[in-house]
């Protein structure tokens, strides 16, 4: 019996030593009590930027193009004038309808008049009642004539309106499809606009959260609070409005797509961009909130360790929640007030009596009296943020020059084709003389509208002369009002056919122009697709090609996350960066570019942005389709933000550092650069200089940890109990 008492009384302190506290020792943890506050429910999903308004820019008529009155990649206001095709026809072709219109009223006022003399002649048994009815019929013929003419003319000055193109939306402008001198066809895209401010995002989220959580389509735009994430992992700093829910489901996911708007007055956001979206339902209820480290799992769930007036430990089953940074939720199980153990909980267990120790107190006393200190500060070293020259260095390898202006030229007569003024690859001016076609049609053309013009100038003067004889005659009833009137119809007629004949002579005389075709710009010129001799036939056949070399474009990529993340947006980018070219040779170009424009979409498919920089390229090294490296950094009189790299730490979220700010350790995320030799890193955002960082020691502080300097001669003690 001795000895199985023996044995069972081991057992027992074995036990208490594994499982629990030893006897006569009572653990000291730490609680809490239990707040309340609003439930915070988040739903996470992958965003995609895109313009709420996307207008590609089309030409409606056909003709040369002028150049284009915007810079490439700019904002442009709703009403600007982009483009302007050569109006010479249009104007013709206005005139002409003008004056056909003319002419028409003019018979018809003179037929209105002759019909009623010949009714009054009818009643008057004067004349016969089928005369009447001619000049009735004539009448309404005419009346007929004058809606086909007005219908013509509405057509002609719609198309002259329609040579000076303007922007439809406010957005940034892309890359011009056609360069000027080009000709256009009706139809063709010349440039696509994309708004900018505000924007969307696009996402996904589940039919059980949007008619659950969220209450329906028709109620989440004004419960729900939105934001982003951009693709280099900062919160952007304006929240969006759900604008648009999709009316019906995505095939295969039960996911509802919505639309999210945004402000973006600085570009910062792009169309066809990357983000993480965090959607939060704004009206929660009150519920119970507890620290993270309170809620323990096993097989039966969530529970919590709580206490009573007399510190006895309980365990309570609970339902949790959202979790908001450090704390979770609560739906049932504790109420407000109540004391929760939050750290310490793997020494005790259900029945023990504890010494409380609250961590939100500066001091606690315990049963027995015995005063707990309050935390002692962490002495730590420090570095300062000061500013630097930014040595960080973004390349893009596979840059494809690109000439800024392209021609085709093409024949717009058709004729015999004469020997070219150039020789093949040769270096053009603009306006010299590049082709010549047979222009002798032509110019018979030109000389036999002259003809006509000159004959009817002289029945016009005639006329004149006759209709200002009748109105002298019709002064002193010398002459009949029929007289009068036909005169006055015949000058106005040879007035409308004078006007139509002079804008046939335009169209006629710029049919002959373009028997002569010149350098739209200066440039070099390519292959001639057609040799002397040849019949010109096909006029959409360019006869050959003229790119410009100097200056000249490249066109270069870098990814959405090394734009915002170095730049903060594109547009900061191009004023503060400076372009280095690198040949293929591996040879570094003699000039700098600057960058000119970037594009107003993201490439999905790399998730990159497209940039052009301008080289002068003088000497012509820099030929259009060649493929360089691009390196872009920092203007050297642009200064940023520095610190020391052993300040920086990194973790899944990224880059941090611990700032001191009101003698206390406070985590700030940076964006950094590329340090230089001395370690010395840039910081982009998170910091600025003046800013105090902490070097050591890292491993003994979190967020929040109350520090104080160390002396400048003392190392910082890694003992926490020194």
């Amino acid at each position: 019996m001795k000895t199985s008492r023996h044995t069972l009384l081991l057992l027992l302190l074995m036990t208490g030593a594994a499982f629990g506290q030893m006897p006569g020792k009572t653990e000291h943890v730490q609680v809490e009590k239990v707040t309340v506050g609003k439930d915070r429910i988040t739903r996470k999903s992958i965003g995609h930027m895109e313009a709420i308004r996307s207008v590609a820019v089309k030409s409606a008529v056909e003709g040369f193009l002028r150049p284009p009155l915007f810079q490439e990649g700019a904002i442009v206001r709703e009403g600007d004038v982009l483009f302007e095709i050569s109006p010479i026809r249009y104007q013709a072709a206005v005139q002409q309808a003008e004056a056909a219109l003319a002419e028409i009223e003019a018979q018809i006022t003179y037929a209105e008049k002759n019909h009623k003399r010949l009714a009054r002649l009818v009643e008057a048994q004067a004349t016969s009642i089928e005369t009447t009815e001619s000049a009735l019929a004539r009448l309404e013929q005419l009346k007929a004539s004058r809606a086909g003419a007005e219908a013509d003319l509405a057509k002609a000055r719609k198309d002259l309106d329609d040579c000076t193109i303007k922007a439809e939306i406010t957005g940034r402008i892309g890359r011009v499809e056609f360069s000027a001198g080009n000709y256009i066809t009706k139809g063709e895209t010349l440039v696509t606009i994309k708004q900018m401010d505000p924007i969307y995002v696009r996402f996904p989220l589940s039919q059980s959260d949007v008619n659950g959580i969220f209450r329906g389509p028709k109620e989440i735009g004004n419960i729900a609070d939105v934001r982003l994430t951009t693709a280099n992992g900062r919160r952007y700093g304006h929240p969006g409005t759900v604008a648009i829910v999709d009316n019906i489901l995505t095939s295969g996911t039960d996911t509802y797509t919505l639309w999210a708007e945004f402000p973006n007055k600085d570009n910062t956001l792009t169309p066809r961009g990357i983000g993480a979206m965090h959607v939060s339902l704004t009206d929660t209820q009150q519920v119970c909130m507890v620290p993270l480290t309170a809620v323990h799992y096993d097989t039966d769930g969530a529970y919590i360790y709580v206490l009573n007036d007399e510190n006895v430990v309980s365990r309570r089953e609970v339902i949790v929640g959202s979790v908001q940074g450090r704390l979770q939720s609560v739906y049932s199980g504790i109420n407000e007030g109540e004391v929760i153990i939050t750290d310490g909980a793997h020494k005790i267990r259900v029945g023990d009596t504890v010494v409380p120790v609250f961590a939100q107190e500066d001091s606690t006393i315990d049963n027995s009296g015995n005063s707990i200190a309050e935390e002692v500060p962490t002495k730590v070293k420090l570095t300062p943020v000061v500013t630097m020259q930014d040595p960080t260095k973004l390349v893009c390898q596979g840059a494809r020059v690109e000439a800024i202006n392209r021609v085709n030229l093409r024949p717009l007569v058709q004729g015999v084709l004469a020997e070219p003024h150039f020789t093949e690859g040769d270096r053009v001016k603009q306006g010299d003389i590049l082709f010549n076609i047979d222009p002798t049609r032509y110019q018979a053309v030109v000389d036999a509208r002259k003809a006509s013009i000159a004959q009817l100038t002289v029945q016009l003067n005639d006329a004149k002369r006759k209709y200002e004889r009748q109105q002298a005659l019709a002064a002193t009833d010398a002459t009949s009002k029929d007289d009068l009137e036909s005169a006055r119809a015949t000058y106005n007629e040879l007035i409308a056919k004078k006007k139509k004949a002079e804008a046939a002579l335009i169209i006629a005389e710029d049919d002959l122009s373009r028997c002569t075709m010149r350098a739209p710009i200066s440039g070099r010129i390519g292959r001639v697709l057609f040799s002397k001799g040849n019949y010109i036939s096909d006029m959409k056949q360019p006869l050959a090609s003229l790119v410009q070399i100097s200056p000249i474009y490249v066109r270069f990529s870098l990814s959405e996350n090394a734009i915002l993340s170095n730049y903060g947006t594109d547009d900061k980018l191009r004023a503060n960066s400076d372009i280095t070219l690198v040949t293929a040779n591996g040879i570094t170009h003699s000039e700098k570019g600057e960058v000119h424009f970037s594009d107003n979409i993201i490439q999905t498919a790399t998730d990159t942005q497209n940039f052009w920089a301008v080289f002068r390229n003088e000497n012509g090294e820099l030929q259009p389709g060649a493929v360089v490296t691009i390196h872009v950094t920092r203007k050297s009189d642009k200064l940023v933000p520095a610190v020391a790299a052993e300040a920086i730490l990194t973790d899944t979220s990224g880059r941090y550092v611990y700032a001191m700010r009101h003698n206390r350790a406070v985590q700030v995320r940076v964006l950094c650069g590329t340090p230089d030799e001395n370690g010395l890193t840039p910081i982009f955002a998170g910091l600025k200089e003046g800013d105090q960082c902490i070097t050591s020691p890292l491993a003994d502080i979190e967020d929040g940890t109350p520090v104080t300097p160390a002396a400048q001669e003392e190392a910082p003690s890694t003992d926490n109990n020194k």
